[in-house]
């Protein structure tokens, strides 16, 4: 539930209120064709506008620039905000409308098929869901809300405010910041993957004892594995945003706010410096060393350091605009070859004549 007074009240600096009713409340957000008389609806353009005619919205948000282009008349019922960035307006409200609590609230404070060791601590206001379990040593800081099945294992941590959704699992030893989300069927600190081999060609395991450290406000998605370091730790820094499937090896460090796209892969003991973003599937490879401020598209490879901020394309890595040209040429190699045969026929050329010496 959201009442039109708190946008101001907690918002102010986004928001500026352009006419109506500050009484309003709203009970849910809707897109503007689906928009009732309880709704906070988001509008940018003409056809969003044109959808929420006579449907009277209890709060509408505007995208700023279209503001100056909605006839007053139009704002007299409901109450009407602009905002600069509809994305941010909607990080900002739409929280108010999150019932994510009351689907672990539900099982009362603690089920009774949780399994708690006695020497784990728990805080306060901890949701524990059926049958998880919690190891030895274990701290679930205040706030938390830990899934059905999650298993979080000895002597792991995880910050308050939390969110571990079911069926994840925290291996031994492991911590998870504060206000942190990790969705279901995602493990962190699972073994590493890392072999010696006997003369005689038969692998042999090397142990991981180290962890992984997880910073505050990251949010990981569903079936990702994060993998412990083999001595040290695998670093997930603060503020950064892992899609689903995405895997990170044993001793990589990922810097702070960065944004990994479904699919991401990486080998182990690379460092991505902070503000990283990358489009799906792309992949990079073990002990390289990328640069703060760094872009990859889609399905790109990196083999090498990436030493310089910037946007960065395809494989082999180049800049965006460089990879762009090499992607259209790549596309025209045949209409290349044909024209390159026409030449040599042209001059009584043949790739046997031009490859024996003295022709």
């Amino acid at each position: 539930m959201l009442a039109a007074k708190t946008i101001l009240d907690d918002h102010a600096a986004a928001f500026t209120w352009l006419a109506g009713d500050l009484g309003r409340v709203a009970t849910g957000c809707c897109q503007p064709h689906e928009a009732g008389g309880d709704s906070l609806v988001f509008v940018s353009d003409e056809a969003q506008l044109a959808q929420i005619a006579g449907r009277n919205p209890a709060i509408v948000v505007v995208q700023g620039r279209f503001a100056a282009r909605v006839d007053p008349a139009i704002m007299a019922q409901g109450c009407w905000f602009s905002v600069r960035n509809i994305p941010m307006g909607m990080a900002l409200l739409l929280r108010h409308f999150d019932r994510k609590c009351l689907r672990f609230a539900q099982w009362g404070e603690r089920h009774a098929t949780a399994v708690v060791h006695d020497t784990a601590i728990i805080g306060n206001g901890v949701f524990l869901g059926p049958y998880c379990v919690i190891g030895a040593g274990a701290s679930i800081g205040d706030g938390c809300l830990v899934g059905s099945h999650a298993v979080i294992e000895n002597d792991a941590t995880v910050g308050a405010g939390s969110v571990i959704h079911p069926h994840v699992f925290i291996g031994a030893r492991c911590q998870v910041g504060q206000r942190c989300e990790i969705h279901p069927h995602t493990t962190i600190g699972g073994d590493g993957f890392g072999y010696a081999v006997d003369p005689d060609g038969k692998p042999r395991k090397i142990s991981h004892l180290g962890n992984v450290q997880i910073g505050d406000e990251v949010e990981i998605g569903s079936n990702c594995a994060i993998d412990r370091a083999t001595l040290s730790s695998t670093y997930i820094r603060a503020g950064a945003k892992l899609d689903n499937i995405c895997h990170i090896a044993h001793n990589c460090d990922l810097g702070e706010n960065g944004f990994y796209t479904a699919g991401f892969m990486m080998g182990g003991s690379t460092k991505i410096g902070r503000q990283f973003m990358t489009g799906g599937n792309s992949v990079v490879t073990a002990h390289v060393t990328i640069a703060d401020n760094v872009s990859l598209s889609g399905r790109s490879s990196v083999t090498n350091d990436v030493p310089l901020p910037g946007h960065y394309a395809g494989y082999p890595l180049q800049p965006l605009k460089e990879a762009m040209k090499t992607a259209v040429s790549i596309g025209q190699l045949n209409e290349i070859r044909k024209n390159l045969n026409r030449v040599m026929k042209l001059l009584k050329l043949d790739h046997e004549s031009t490859d024996t010496p003295g022709s």
